[in-house]
């Protein structure tokens, strides 16, 4: 009986211990929660549009409440949500709470900036012409920068930071302006070129007229401008007809014997310029001289020439004669072929008779070819003693069919006397009769007066 009693203890105590670890063992623990996430910037563009991803960390939590601030999308619910997207710049939060069923929650809030949006541009006013110095004044048409570095390509300064600086290019040709832009994220840049003129040069000099070779007075010449990046002109020559004068090139007449100092001001809005330099004018001896002249037989007029003209200064061949210069031939030279034995100087207005084509608006000229057979008034050695226009004062030259006779090469040298329509009186020395085939022709010396 003791024993059963002592065993009926043993259980009742082995099914209280049984009972207490039962009890101790059906208590739930309370699960933490850790609300974590971490955000990454696609492509690291800071600028709007601006792409967020969302990486959730958070341990512990069964329910996720996510909120938006200036999104797209203002709150989800997904424990992974989708990028979110910002299209205003400013500085935005995120905001996760996490919780379970226990009734157990944390928070956690991230900012992200979104900066506005980038364009690097940028475009210059030139203050005055593109002539050297060239001042230029930026003018920034960027998006979305804090800081900016200009790199000027041989300007001075060579580099600024200011935002709209301005700079001086004074060495021509291009030169690269670069703008590199950042918000302090990101960074742009993007180049042009500007193209910068020479600055202004000053020279000039002039021709004249083959009438005026000899700088006798009175002298017409023919100013050739020869500045660059000019914009205007000023020209002063004492004494000339003009004395003065703006335009580029004009033409101006030195009356009399002397020496001329003809001064060109050159101006832009840059700078004046003023150069000067002096001409001679001779005193007049109204005689104009040309040697060793080429005229070519009948078969030699398109090649070597056969038509004469004191104004111009030259021998024109057939192609070259025109409705313009045909009026300044003073006469025409006809030599039947290379033999020599037909020789004949022709008015302008006769060439048709002997085998050329008509001068257009030629004019009339006299003509003595042999003066043996009217009465010689000049002989070689007194061809070559002219000096002045006025020594042909006693030489009358009168047309008449024994004077305007052909002549052969029997006589070398021979002279030829003849006066324009314009009156002026003229000599020709045939000094030579060269035989070259079908391009033969002789050669003269001719000496004309200026002027009647």
């Amino acid at each position: 009986m003791k024993l059963y009693k002592n065993l009926k203890t043993i259980y009742f105590l082995l099914f209280a211990v049984l009972a207490f670890v039962f009890n101790a063992c059906a208590v739930e623990e309370s699960i933490p929660i850790e609300a974590d996430f971490s955000i990454k910037v696609i492509n690291n563009d800071y600028s709007v549009p601006v792409k967020v991803e969302i990486t959730n960390k958070s341990t512990g939590a069964e329910t996720y409440q996510w909120s938006f601030e200036g999104a797209t999308v203002t709150g989800s619910t997904e424990k992974s949500p989708q990028p979110i997207t910002y299209t205003s710049p400013g500085v935005y939060k995120i905001k996760l709470k996490a919780s379970n069923k226990d009734g157990n929650a944390d928070e956690k809030e991230i900012e992200v900036k979104a900066d506005a949006s980038m364009n690097v541009d940028f475009e210059w006013q030139i203050q005055g012409s593109d002539i050297s110095p060239v001042t230029l004044q930026m003018i920034d048409k960027s998006l979305g920068a804090t800081q900016y570095l200009w790199e000027f390509e041989g300007g001075n300064p060579a580099t600024s930071n200011a935002q709209n600086p301005n700079v001086v290019f004074t060495t021509p040709g291009d030169h690269v302006i670069k703008l590199t832009i950042s918000n302090g994220l990101e960074t742009y840049s993007t180049q042009k070129t500007v193209t910068v003129k020479p600055a202004m040069t000053v020279d000039f000099n002039w021709t004249v007229d083959p009438i005026d070779n000899d700088y006798q007075a009175p002298l017409l010449l023919h100013l050739n401008n020869m500045s660059t990046n000019a914009s205007t002109y000023e020209w002063i020559i004492a004494g000339a007809n003009p004395a003065a004068s703006t335009s580029a090139s004009p033409d101006i007449n030195l009356p009399s014997a002397g020496t001329y100092t003809i001064i060109l001001k050159a101006t832009n809005d840059k700078e004046t310029k003023i150069l000067q330099k002096q001409v001679t004018v001779l005193p007049d001896r109204n005689l104009l001289s040309f040697s060793d002249i080429k005229l070519g037989i009948n078969t030699a007029h398109s090649n070597v020439g056969c038509f004469f003209s004191s104004n111009l200064g030259t021998v024109l061949k057939q192609g070259d004669v025109n409705a313009t210069n045909g009026s300044k031939i003073d006469f025409a030279f006809f030599g039947l072929n290379s033999s020599f034995m037909y020789n004949q100087f022709v008015s302008p207005d006769e060439v048709q008779n002997t085998g050329f084509m008509a001068i257009p608006n030629a004019i009339h000229s006299k003509i003595i070819n042999s003066q043996e057979q009217v009465g010689t008034q000049l002989s070689p050695s007194g061809f070559d003693t002219l000096d002045s226009g006025n020594d042909f004062s006693t030489i009358t030259v009168t047309e008449t069919n024994a004077g305007k006779s052909p002549f052969n090469n029997s006589v070398v040298p021979r002279v030829i006397l003849f006066q324009t329509a314009d009156g002026r009186k003229g000599a020709v020395k045939v000094k030579s009769f060269v035989e070259n085939g079908l391009s033969s022709y002789i050669l003269v010396d001719i000496k004309v007066q200026k002027q009647p």
